[in-house]
């Protein structure tokens, strides 16, 4: 799928026909797709803390990381350590805020797929992390919080 910036129509597709079993159409539409409408997160960079989902009474250390809106993709830094590279992200507008999802994949260590909401500068989610062994699967899901570092830089007036 070629990205111009922003979201892509398969998103949209899928949001419109993911409870009709639509994930395989919507996969061949974004094979195909070269229509991007807006970045409303592009530019925008989260200091974010990572807690894992843990089934105990012992609260976990949170791992701190820097998430980025870039050009139609998503990143986080932590994450690039370990292989994964940045991934496209979709977005959708609700009344006050933007939901966003991306997947970014690893050579070696699996997939990571990132579920947000952005609201008033502050993010919140979910990661979930798969790694398929070849005797087992290990799956992690994490939750997310975070605060705007940084707004993309305003364009030029002309005065």
């Amino acid at each position: 799928m070629r990205m111009v910036a922003g979201i892509s129509l398969a998103f949209i597709c899928s949001s419109n026909v993911a409870g009709l079993g639509g994930s395989v159409l919507a996969q061949q539409i974004a094979d195909t797709a070269e229509v991007v409408t807006f970045a409303p997160l592009d530019g925008h960079e989260f200091s974010a803390a990572i807690v894992p989902k843990v089934d105990s009474s012992a609260p976990s250390e949170p791992l701190l990381d820097r998430l980025f809106f870039v050009d139609g993709m998503f990143s986080s830094k932590i994450c690039e350590r370990y292989g994964f590279v940045p991934g496209a992200y979709w977005v959708r507008g609700t009344a006050d805020a933007i939901e966003f999802s991306s997947v970014l994949l690893s050579p070696t260590d699996g997939v990571m797929e990132w579920k947000g909401t952005v609201k008033d500068g502050k993010l919140s989610g979910t990661m979930r992390w798969t790694r398929e062994r070849w005797y087992w699967t290990i799956e992690a899901e994490h939750q997310i919080s975070g605060e705007l570092a940084s707004l993309p830089p305003k364009p030029p007036t002309l005065d």
